[in-house]
């Protein structure tokens, strides 16, 4: 018998899995002012999102066999004190673009236990038709919350400067990791010995086989590369091309923000009622929207920001959507499934975003054509993944 929705572990799963979100959109408007202090380039300043994805993504797949073995409370904790201990090295090295890189990478590798454990806890404690219900709030939180986090940058580096966009950072991190030592209640049941390597790598190439995750899972990558990607380079057309400041970004960063609150929304409200198949495909509608829109839309912020909108709409459909199937037929292997669909998601969006940059990605009508490929791998994903024999299995059990 599934558990009843418990909001107080929402809340608490939310809060886990912003930590990491967070650490990575709060410093997006900073980048501009942290190139100008140091005198690099905007490519060389982006290394500072790049690193702390290289190490929030696969360290990933390190916690979450672990935690299938040891417990998810103390993996927990252990993970963030190491992202303490980065973001310390950060403040304390902020006069030296190497001492930052390097906090910033072991940022990443403590906050890497957020996005796992977060969804394998909840996948500890949720079955049947309430899980669904309970990832997709955990989703809605990890897609809205790199939205929200450049307004909130870009608040505090134009009125505070960009050093205390980390040192925010340290304190939001010490407040989660409070939190999860007085009001997180572990929820594996048994612990057993730490997997060897070889097991390990045995759970990830069954899942890496199975057409059923690889084709949502890959949703959830695809959609959340193409958000990293343009909340970190519209930016720069905003500042650069536009020439405002990154408090007025801030202000106009809302709109795509309620893109995602919309759209993250409409999924919980409509899907139980379509079903997770049409509700998916309305995703590939909306991005087409969004590519025509900015290929033709003038570089003026309000345009810019409705073709976000329309794209991060289609995002905020897709993620929760794919996270909640992904999951769904994992119980022994929550962790893993987890870690798997987590760790690439990071390390993909890490790889694509990168690439679209060393390419020369930096217009708006440069999105458009990103936009249309994303949608077609999107959509193929959606009919492979419908039709895969454990996706049928999953239906007809509901019925």
């Amino acid at each position: 018998m599934s558990k009843p929705i418990q909001f107080r572990t929402i809340l608490l799963a939310c809060l886990i899995i912003s930590v990491g979100q967070l650490s990575m959109g709060l410093v997006f408007p900073s980048l501009p002012w942290i190139a100008k202090d140091f005198a690099i380039s905007l490519d060389q300043a982006q290394l500072l999102v790049s690193v702390y994805l290289l190490g929030f993504g696969p360290s990933q797949f390190i916690y979450g066999p672990i935690s299938d073995a040891l417990g998810r409370k103390k993996v927990l904790l252990s993970g963030l004190l190491l992202a303490l201990a980065g973001l310390g090295t950060i403040i304390a090295f902020s006069d030296s673009f190497s001492g930052m890189v390097i906090g910033r990478f072991l940022q990443g590798l403590g906050t890497g236990c957020c996005a796992v454990l977060a969804r394998a806890s909840t996948r500890d404690r949720y079955s049947g038709a309430q899980l669904p219900v309970a990832l997709s709030y955990i989703a809605m939180a990890a897609s809205i919350t790199p939205l929200v986090a450049p307004v909130i940058g870009g608040f505090i580096n134009f009125h505070f400067g960009w050093t205390m966009v980390f040192v925010s950072l340290l304190g939001y991190v010490a407040l989660a990791w409070a939190m999860i030592a007085l009001k997180f209640d572990e929820t594996l049941s048994q612990t057993s010995a730490i997997p060897s390597a070889k097991n390990m790598l045995k759970q990830y190439k069954s899942l890496l086989n199975s057409r059923y995750f690889m084709s949502f899972a890959s949703i959830g990558w695809l959609n959340f590369s193409l958000m990293i990607t343009t909340v970190s380079v519209m930016p720069f057309i905003m500042q650069n091309q536009i020439g405002m400041t990154s408090d007025e970004y801030a202000m106009w960063a809302i709109i795509p923000a309620l893109g995602m609150i919309m759209g993250t929304s409409l999924c919980n409200r409509v899907r139980p009622m379509i079903g997770s198949r049409n509700m998916l495909l309305f995703t590939p509608v909306l991005h087409v929207a969004s590519a025509l829109w900015f290929f033709f839309c003038p570089l003026e912020p309000l345009y810019l920001m409705i073709g976000q909108l329309l794209m991060i709409l289609g995002n905020g459909i897709a993620l929760p959507c794919a996270q909640a199937l992904v999951m769904q037929p994992y119980k022994k292997q929550a962790g893993a499934a987890a870690a798997m669909s987590g760790g690439g998601q990071m390390v993909v969006s890490s790889i694509v975003s990168m690439g679209l940059v060393q390419l020369g990605l930096s217009q708006a009508w440069h999105l458009s054509f990103v936009i249309v490929v994303f949608t077609a791998i999107t959509l193929a994903n959606i009919v492979r993944g419908f039709n895969t024999e454990q996706a049928m299995t999953l239906q007809g059990s509901k019925q």
